[in-house]
């Protein structure tokens, strides 16, 4: 149980060293950065694996369409970063297991129970209890992290399905040689709509212009890369090691650091309907993806396929093994 803790824990790192840097970069160049960093961390990897002939396989399709929903999922989970605090961000995107559950009769074809639909159910009430919806609407922001939980979701049971289309090493290969292009593609894109200098909040991470980062800047963004790898890599060693109904609630301490950073760094306290929202969902997701008749959301040996995303949620992963 400690390699799960103290990979969760290294995961976690990643979150406050992006929010402190959505005030001066955009979100494309932080990715960018990222993913040139984690670059030779697979090479190495996919070497070692001898994956490396892999590469070149004639339908690479899966594989792309996966990294290229991760690739939304993980910007609108940091987009969501300006506009509240972490551990609201990390509560709601908490909702990817349940949205797993939610489309894998779509997406896998599978029937969940009258019982893991009621843990959805009771999630997404935790969900409004953090939203607090008042006579004027719901806040328009909530839904980044709600749209990276169900991308995220969707990505895994996509997973699922492809799961013959290579192993988890060659999978994280694709998925960060997505969100390279993918940003440097953003980033010329979105060149002329650049937001004005001074605008905050997610449009600003979004369409800020780039600039030039600073000695400390760069190098906290290309640390965010082997944080991944390293905190994946431990998670991974972890699933090995401990059964499901063990790893599931371990992982969703996440939140209590997002708690904690979001205390220690931005001076962000989490209010009662916070707590009370979180509790709800977290405990719909141990619910339903630790009853026994819960399918595993995503095949043997894709554990590690996160790396490159970082934000694996153990309930999607713990019932695989992983080939870091």
């Amino acid at each position: 149980m400690l390699l799960l803790a103290l990979g969760v824990l290294v995961i976690g790192v990643q979150d406050p060293i992006i929010k402190s840097l959505t005030g001066a970069y955009p979100a494309s160049e932080a990715l960018l950065i990222r993913s040139v960093a984690a670059m030779p961390l697979f090479a190495f990897l996919l070497w070692r694996a001898r994956d490396i002939p892999a590469l070149w396989r004639p339908k690479p399709a899966i594989l792309v369409a996966r990294a290229s929903i991760l690739l939304l999922a993980y910007t609108s989970y940091f987009l969501s970063f300006p506009a509240m605090p972490l551990a609201n961000v990390v509560a709601l995107y908490f909702t990817a297991p349940l949205f797993v559950v939610a489309l894998s009769p779509l997406v896998v074809g599978e029937r969940p129970t009258i019982a893991r639909w009621v843990a959805v159910a009771v999630g997404f009430v935790g969900v409004l209890v953090i939203a607090r919806p008042t006579e004027g609407g719901i806040d328009p922001f909530i839904l980044l992290p709600l749209i990276a939980g169900a991308t995220y979701a969707f990505g895994q049971l996509l997973a699922r399905r492809g799961s013959g289309q290579g192993t988890a090493t060659l999978m994280a290969y694709h998925q960060n040689a997505v969100f390279l292009i993918g940003a440097a593609a953003f980033a010329v894109i979105a060149a002329p709509f650049a937001a004005a200098p001074g605008t905050d909040g997610p449009a600003g991470f979004l369409l800020r212009a780039w600039s030039m980062p600073d000695a400390p800047g760069l190098f906290l963004m290309a640390a965010c890369g082997p944080i991944a790898v390293v905190g994946t890599t431990l998670l991974a060693k972890a699933y090995r090691e401990a059964p499901p109904s063990a790893v599931v609630p371990l992982e969703y301490t996440l939140l209590l650091w997002a708690i904690l950073w979001g205390f220690l760094f931005f001076g962000e306290v989490p209010t009662l309907p916070t707590l009370i929202g979180a509790i709800l969902i977290v405990a719909a997701g141990i619910f339903a993806m630790t009853r026994p008749d819960a399918a595993p959301a995503v095949p043997e040996h894709d554990a590690a396929s996160e790396a490159v995303d970082g934000t694996v949620i153990a309930s999607e992963a713990c019932s695989g093994e992983a080939a870091v």
